[in-house]
């Protein structure tokens, strides 16, 4: 599957986005729109989602942790001091996954030997769920447990009305979901 396809996904209503005084964005009836392409920054601590939506301009933005995941600790979950100063910053996330047990997004980073990655926090909950009672609620509808966690993302949509972008996730009757809180704004 192509990174691009793992990306794609809907986002809405961005015409009511105050943010982007300079910016008007088309009709929200022009959704759904992709996004196109997701970078991390080691430096600023911070995943950008760009979306085809307008001027190409407009973006999902959140707050990180990178690391290294190193043999010895799988996983240090904490901004990692010793990491290098990224020059070519940010860079391409190559995987994205998401965990139902630990309730965290991991981003693949291309960057040095490949064991550089970004992880935030994620509700995870199951989307017919989600329809009866709020996202916060099902978050309390534990995923059957696999040996596979974390698994796949399959979509990413973003919602500037909402603010909150939402993974499709490769698990069980594929209505599994992962979410969490973005800023959506246009960039100059």
């Amino acid at each position: 599957m192509s990174a691009r396809r793992m990306l794609t996904g809907t986002f809405l209503g961005l015409g009511a986005l105050a943010l982007a005084a300079t910016a008007v964005a088309p009709a929200a009836n022009a959704a759904p729109v992709p996004v196109t392409s997701l970078n991390c920054d080691g430096d600023t601590y911070k995943c950008t989602a760009n979306l085809r939506f307008g001027d190409g301009r407009w973006v999902a933005q959140w707050n990180v942790n990178v690391f290294h995941q190193s043999a010895a600790s799988h996983q240090r979950a904490t901004r990692s001091a010793d990491a290098p100063h990224i020059a070519a910053a940010p860079v391409p996330v190559t995987t994205l996954t998401c965990d139902g047990d630990t309730y965290k997004c991991t981003a693949g980073l291309q960057f040095g030997d490949g064991r550089w990655v970004a992880q935030w926090n994620a509700n995870v909950f199951h989307q017919a769920v989600s329809q009866a009672v709020s996202a916060a609620s099902a978050k309390t509808v534990k995923a059957p447990r696999e040996a596979a966690a974390p698994v796949p993302v399959t979509a990413l949509n973003c919602d500037g009305d909402t603010y909150k972008c939402t993974a499709n996730l490769r698990f069980g009757d594929g209505r599994w979901a992962a979410q969490w809180d973005a800023s959506v704004f246009h960039q100059n």
